[in-house]
């Protein structure tokens, strides 16, 4: 199955906080990138972070909350605000890893389709970041 878009994630590794204690730990993660598809082409807006905490059992949770500004399939300027969120079990970090993708979009093309409970992601790491592939699960089978 062929993912509907892949944003291309580049990591600012200067820009990285964290905490960790006795209970847990956190870290946020600032990035960039972009997205060039069929239904969607544009960028990361500032203010884009993944944030991962880390609780006592040694679980991981992943939040990553992003917007991009860019065009629709048919041109349009519009905004597309994308939250993705995974679960990682104690010492894991799977190779791609799993997450699901949740969107927000300003454009009538993209709402009515992105707006839907029916998408996962896949993260698979590159040399300046991550690739997010986004498939649609009601496509695959």
């Amino acid at each position: 199955m062929e993912p509907i878009m892949i944003f291309h994630i580049t990591i600012d590794p200067d820009g990285v906080s964290a905490l960790e204690t006795k209970t847990g730990g956190a870290v946020i993660i600032p990035f960039g990138g972009y997205v060039e598809s069929p239904l969607f082409t544009g960028t990361v807006r500032p203010g884009a972070a993944d944030v991962q905490t880390v609780n006592a059992a040694g679980a991981r949770h992943m939040c990553a909350s992003y917007m991009f500004e860019g065009k629709d399939s048919e041109g349009n300027p519009c905004r597309l605000f994308v939250r993705n969120d995974g679960y990682f079990p104690k010492g894991q970090t799977p190779v791609p890893f799993d997450a699901t993708p949740t969107f927000l979009t300003d454009s009538p093309v993209l709402g009515a389709y992105l707006h839907a409970a029916r998408f996962r992601s896949e993260g698979h790491g590159t040399d300046s970041g991550v690739d997010i592939r986004v498939f649609d699960v009601e496509k695959e089978g």
